[in-house]
């Protein structure tokens, strides 16, 4: 089962984080989540080059904001849990 959360950067450890209610998660290149966009999840990797960037399918890409949160879901068997910087 797909869990909802928030995609946000931490710009302590210059990477993102998935947070299901209070609880952090890692993610890392590669890792494959859903990506929430307009009223539906597409499915989305998420990758580092010079930037932080996500693609869609196989052709689409874009590079996140470090400014924005983005809702997306994930199954969190899949995830390993982060400290929570509290």
């Amino acid at each position: 089962m797909k869990a909802r959360g928030i995609m946000v950067f931490d710009r302590g450890e210059e990477d993102w984080k998935v947070w299901i209610g209070q609880q952090p998660y890692w993610i890392e290149q590669g890792y494959a989540f859903e990506l929430r966009i307009g009223n539906q999840y597409i499915p989305a990797l998420i990758g580092k080059n010079h930037a932080w960037f996500v693609r869609l399918g196989n052709e689409s890409y874009f590079i996140l904001d470090e400014d924005e949160i983005y809702k997306v879901r994930i199954r969190k068997e899949d995830y390993i849990k982060a400290v929570a910087p509290y």
